[in-house]
């Protein structure tokens, strides 16, 4: 049962209060398992997830779905950015 953290930020934060939260998920459970529990435990986040109004980062790299999980694995997860400046300084 790998234990996986999940670091929020920006409006994420806000709306899980923590900047932090950590899930224990079942043996063979994927990044698309985690994102559905994440859903059912916060589910003002799980809105915007499965509007795909997010972007989730493991490594510096975006995972797939069907990723299986480790334990200890990290992500971070936040809203879409945007804006800044077309001039170059």
């Amino acid at each position: 049962m790998p234990l996986v953290k999940v670091k929020l930020y920006m409006s994420f934060r806000e709306i899980a209060g923590s900047e932090e939260i950590s899930l224990y998920l079942p043996d063979g459970a994927t990044v698309a398992d985690m994102l559905e529990e994440i859903s059912k435990e916060l589910p003002e986040l799980g809105r915007r997830i499965e509007k795909e109004d997010y972007i989730l980062m493991k490594g510096g790299r975006w995972p797939k779905p069907h990723e299986k999980l480790s334990e200890g694995d990290e992500f971070a997860l936040f809203p879409p950015v945007g804006g800044g400046s077309p001039e170059v300084l």
